[in-house]
């Protein structure tokens, strides 16, 4: 058996059974996390439920603070799903193997519309990322290897599909084995590819914004001695934004990453942000995360800044009795 009949045979089984493993696998993780966590006691299996069909079919909560992106990346996704499992040549190799499954195709000008909408759409998310600073410095090489093994598997099967490259004579005789290579390697990556919350510790001052409008408690924050901890479980995660549209700093970010030690981490949370606590002038009660109050250290005094809740109305109550007729004459008396 030559390379070219492994990749096209027994290679291609085992990453089809990789990706049903690994898709069921995760499943199952998550059903496991959400019913444990889940925050209807009473319906758990209900709120699974409800909460898988949201993963799936999410209404991107960030939506509202970049509608554009947003809709650049929901048209991304349609082309990723729509164009492999539609393609009539695709749907011709099912015909021919054992299963002999068929279904309607798309019109093959739609394919390659769709095709060349999403490697467009590729081209822009990465020159985004290299053009835009603050993107590009929390951007690693993992962030464009995704985007890239995503488009590999649509570029080559455009140049197959068209012949495009027929006159190179290593292209043109092995277009097809490089074609079938590259979408065996997403289909891989797809299994193993979670798309995560992040917190930017360079904008996030700790105010826990995310944390109170999770639907499904993914974020979770503590405070432990002097820290305020935030937790994070990827597998609670549904991808809905709502971190990414309340956060008030642009700090939360939903980035997709590659782990095989990620797919098997269930529990516990992992941390993913901590940030110091400051302690009350007046009684040293912790109140407040510092980076909050460093950000609106510009708008209130130092003297109502730095006492907690508590102190700050004990210090009002000793102005008023500082600034009431009793103690003015009080004090003239005493002087």
């Amino acid at each position: 058996m030559d390379f070219s009949s492994f990749t096209e045979g027994p290679l291609l089984w085992i990453v089809f059974l990789v990706f049903i493993v690994g898709i069921v696998t995760r499943l199952i993780f998550f059903f496991f996390e959400t019913i444990k966590n889940s925050r209807d006691k009473d319906y758990r299996w209900r709120y699974s439920v409800t909460t898988l069909g949201r993963s799936f079919l999410p209404f991107h909560s960030a939506f509202r603070k970049k509608p554009l992106y947003a809709t650049l990346r929901y048209i991304f996704h349609i082309c990723l799903i729509v164009v492999p499992i539609w393609f009539s040549g695709h749907i011709t190799l099912w015909e021919e193997s054992r299963f002999e499954w068929t279904w309607r195709s798309l019109p093959d000008v739609w394919a390659d519309w769709m095709t060349l909408l999403l490697l467009g759409l590729a081209a822009y998310f990465i020159i985004r990322r290299i053009a835009a600073k603050d993107i590009r410095f929390n951007s690693s090489i993992p962030d464009y290897v995704i985007i890239i093994l995503t488009a590999l598997p649509f570029v080559t099967g455009y140049f197959l599909t068209h012949g495009s490259l027929d006159s190179i004579a290593f292209l043109g005789n092995n277009m097809w084995t490089i074609h079938i290579l590259s979408g065996e390697a997403m289909i891989i990556m797809a299994a193993f590819l979670f798309c995560r919350t992040r917190l930017n510790t360079q904008k996030c001052t700790g105010c826990a914004a995310c944390e109170l409008n999770c639907p499904t408690g993914a974020l979770e924050s503590t405070d432990e001695g002097n820290l305020r901890i935030f937790t994070y479980a990827h597998y609670q995660c549904i991808c809905c934004g709502a971190c990414v549209n309340t956060c008030p700093e642009n700090a939360a970010e939903l980035r997709h990453e590659i782990s095989l030690r990620r797919f098997f981490q269930i529990a516990p949370k992992q941390e993913i942000r901590a940030v110091e606590l400051k302690a009350c002038e007046r009684c040293g009660t912790l109140f407040a995360p510092e980076p909050q109050l460093n950000k609106i250290g510009q708008t209130f005094t130092h003297e109502y800044l730095n006492l907690c809740p508590r102190c700050r109305m004990l210090n009002i109550g000793d102005l008023y009795h500082q600034l009431s007729p009793w103690h003015t004459k009080e004090h003239e008396r005493n002087n």
